[in-house]
């Protein structure tokens, strides 16, 4: 499935152009005196007639900013980040701050090289929960420095003040959010003569069963005939109603709210909970979506959704879409049809999950100068400075207080939406995270992946339980192994 860091780096240009048009303990110097330097002679230079020495500058300590796990490499960020960092250092007489920008393909290798050699940066990010789960044990535990200062995080979205915070630790402070809804076409819409769908997140009878109904209403084949039609014909779909592709097995699974809720284990991560109800219910929804009513796309149908623009919804053929703001900047340039924003459905629980992701910058805990990254992650992160940060990165601010004016700036870029609906989703959001740590993550996500996920887009699945059931047995065994080395 598709990589949203791929999408991201191609947004970026587009969002910096944005943000242009908009905007027109630490650690101590080194003592230089020494015991043994010998005393100057008195008479060697008169006092009155010696020249003022100017006083020796504090050394300043250095953070370096490790950027490459996630967006910020495109040119335009790595410009704009180098515009911050002559901001953060110009009114900082103790710090000094540099964006060092690492290919993403290798950033993974530089970074654990850098620790492992003893010299880690200051800084991480940014970097989404999957950064803060895939490197869980590098990374410092904030919360002594909340407490100690009695920081104050009430001007964060609570939910997004969650996803950093473990039961061991606090591995971070919100910095940008990437909330979940529905893109729709307005123009599929109105020549099918259906209602659009609903931007209030009141509605209960907006849900997963009301989506169908309307996905096959709005999938067409060559002739017009819609996903309802006897005479429709699944071998020549133009239009499809639905598209979700762009999302993993865990990610698609929130909005049914199995248990764990991204994370399909026990609340001790000892157990796995892939054979659920609710990941029954989901994936045989799923599978007769793309194998029996025919309104969202197989992979070879994905395949022309995305020739026709880069992106499933910029071509006309998918009615609706799911999807995350970073979408925003890359994907709703120059559209041939008029669109609008929905809300996520109610789950067949009557619940409504809202998927997101998040990106902050987190310190390694191997760091020196832990102090000074401290101050660095404020200042990134404070009301002053977090809608131009975000704006580099492409991210929703993650203060309540900057929300009206990021919406101002929102609203010259796309034009007049109902932009609650984006903000509304942040308060339905998964935790726990679909891209939070579990045990041996990399090899339990390849078998929701590659055993569940994908397969069920080339092939239509024949007893979708079963298929779990033996998903689960795998993955139970991948936890076990990992418990028995701890």
């Amino acid at each position: 499935m598709f990589n949203k860091k791929v999408f991201l780096f191609l947004a970026m240009t587009l969002l910096f152009a944005l943000a242009l048009s908009a905007c027109g303990g630490s650690s101590e110097p080194a003592d230089n005196s020494s015991s043994d330097t010998p005393a100057q002679p008195a008479d060697t230079v008169d006092s009155a007639d010696a020249p003022d020495e100017p006083a020796a500058a504090e050394e300043k300590t250095k953070v370096d900013i490790f950027v490459g796990l996630g967006t910020g490499t495109d040119p335009d960020q790595i410009a704009a980040q180098e515009t911050l960092a002559e901001r953060f250092n110009s009114t900082h007489d103790d710090i000094e701050i540099e964006f060092v920008i690492v290919p993403n393909d290798e950033s993974t290798t530089r970074l654990l090289a850098q620790i492992s050699g003893g010299e880690p940066p200051g800084l991480v990010g940014p970097g989404g929960v999957d950064v803060a789960a895939g490197f869980y044990d590098l990374w410092e535990d904030v919360q002594p420095y909340i407490d100690a200062e009695n920081f104050d995080t009430s001007d964060f979205y609570g939910a997004a003040v969650e996803l950093y915070q473990y039961p061991e630790k606090t591995i971070g402070l919100p910095l940008g959010m990437f909330p979940s809804f529905i893109f729709y076409n307005k123009d599929a819409f109105d020549a099918a003569g259906l209602d659009y769908p609903t931007g209030d997140y009141s509605d209960t009878a907006w849900d997963y069963d009301a989506l169908r109904e309307m996905s096959m209403e709005l999938t067409l084949d060559s002739n017009g005939n819609n996903a309802h039609s006897p005479d429709f014909d699944a071998n020549n779909i133009v239009q499809w109603g639905f598209d979700d592709s762009w999302t993993d097995m865990r990610g698609f699974m929130t909005r049914f709210d199995p248990p764990g809720v991204g994370r399909p284990t026990s609340e001790d991560t000892k157990t796995a909970q892939v054979n659920s109800d609710e990941y029954k219910y989901g994936l045989d929804w799923l599978n007769k979506a793309i194998w029996v009513d025919h309104f969202m796309a197989d992979a070879t149908g994905q395949e022309a959704l995305n020739a026709a623009s880069g992106d499933p919804f910029g071509g006309g053929q998918a009615a609706m879409f799911y999807s995350h703001t970073w979408f925003m900047p890359e994907g709703l340039i120059d559209l041939p049809f008029d669109y609008d924003f929905a809300a996520p459905p109610n789950s067949q629980k009557g619940t409504r999950i809202a998927r997101t992701h998040a990106d902050t910058f987190y310190i390694p805990k191997s760091f020196e100068n832990k102090d000074a990254s401290w101050e660095v992650l404020k200042w990134l992160t404070a009301e002053e400075n977090i809608i131009e940060v975000c704006l580099v990165y492409g991210c929703l601010p993650s203060r309540q207080s900057v929300s009206e004016e990021y919406t101002e700036q929102m609203a010259a870029r796309y034009g007049d939406h109902d932009y609650s609906v984006i903000y509304n989703s942040i308060d339905y959001l998964d935790s726990p995270h679909h891209e939070s740590w579990m045990p041996d993550v990399e090899r339990a996500n390849d078998v929701l992946g590659s055993d569940i996920y994908d397969r069920v887009f080339t092939e239509h699945i024949e007893d979708t339980d079963a298929l779990l059931e033996d998903a689960n047995t795998q993955i139970q065994g991948i936890f076990d192994d990992y418990w028995a080395d701890q």
